[in-house]
């Protein structure tokens, strides 16, 4: 049993324990993966009321000329993709990663352009179900350290961390700014979404899908700070198949104006939702600060 440094001996067993049955979904063939992940979410979906709720609230504010019936084969196929994708992280972390599944890489020249000018990279992405496996078919092929939030339980955070270490150069806990910057100036490679509700000290209010709402401006910032060219980074699964799209820097990013520079970068995110609702997760209370005037999609009687 592998042992971690600083870690209680309680907290590695439990994590060794739990890593079992997660060693044994991972052998399973991907297709055989995929179709336990659809029935697990599909069933688990039924079940959670209270988040539905809230993931509903999100689509009506998102998008308010579509009806009832499409927002819920958006959350039922939402739930499947949970699935599918929850077990695609747990081959990423526990099985055998030497041959990736089957994916296209479009616009790996913006990475390597950088690269060759010895700049950092910043790959801003968003959450999407399919968030692990983005991360790991990135770091197939450059070293990628990825931007995370450490779990409050220590046994679970070595649990999930333990694979991510197998294939990524690095992990930078998103409060040390600190350390993106170090690795940013240094010509490294960050993995980072920063596309959640945040009303700290870096945030300002920007529309998503129209409605202002905190917002985190922590990426144009890091660039700033970091000399390094921001590049937004999505990958879109069809059936067992991935697609790898880094699109170009925007021009003139970062502005040194962070909130427009921001605002730019959510219409990206925007246009990526558009071409598969269901992948988004909506189950984040994304409209929980909204600026004032805005009504709050989560209160009775206010904007849905």
């Amino acid at each position: 049993m592998e042992r971690t440094p600083n870690l209680p001996a309680a907290a590695s067993l439990t994590a060794f324990a739990l890593s079992l049955p997660l060693r044994a979904l991972a052998a399973l063939p991907q297709s055989a993966r995929l179709g336990l992940g659809r029935f697990v979410g599909r069933s688990v979906g039924r079940w959670l009321r209270k988040r539905r709720a809230v993931m509903q609230a999100n689509l009506r504010c998102a998008f308010p000329a579509q009806d009832d019936v499409w927002r819920e084969n958006v959350l039922n196929r939402h739930f499947e993709r949970l699935g599918e994708d929850a077990l695609e992280s747990i081959w990423g972390w526990y099985g055998r990663t030497d041959t990736p599944p089957p994916h296209t890489v479009i616009g790996a020249e913006h990475i390597e352009a950088a690269l060759a000018r010895d700049q950092g990279v910043i790959l801003n992405a968003g959450h999407f179900t399919q968030g692990e496996i983005s991360v790991y078919l990135a770091a197939r092929r450059w070293p990628v350290h990825a931007v995370y939030r450490p779990n409050d339980n220590p046994a679970i955070d070595e649990l999930i961390n333990r694979g991510r270490r197998r294939h990524l150069a690095g992990m930078i806990d998103r409060e040390n700014t600190r350390g993106m910057i170090r690795t940013l100036r240094q010509g490294g490679i960050i993995w980072t979404a920063a596309d959640q509700s945040y009303h700290g000290r870096q945030s300002a209010f920007i529309p998503f899908f129209g409605t202002r709402c905190a917002t985190n401006i922590a990426v144009p910032v890091l660039a700033r700070m970091g000399n390094a060219v921001v590049l937004p980074y999505y990958v879109r699964r069809t059936a067992g198949e991935y697609t790898v799209i880094i699109q170009p820097p925007l021009e003139g990013l970062p502005s040194g104006d962070d909130a427009a520079d921001t605002a730019r970068l959510v219409e990206r995110l925007e246009a990526e939702i558009r071409q598969e609702p269901s992948g988004y997760l909506w189950g984040h209370r994304r409209y929980k600060d909204v600026a004032p005037g805005e009504a709050s999609p989560y209160e009775s009687g206010k904007k849905p």
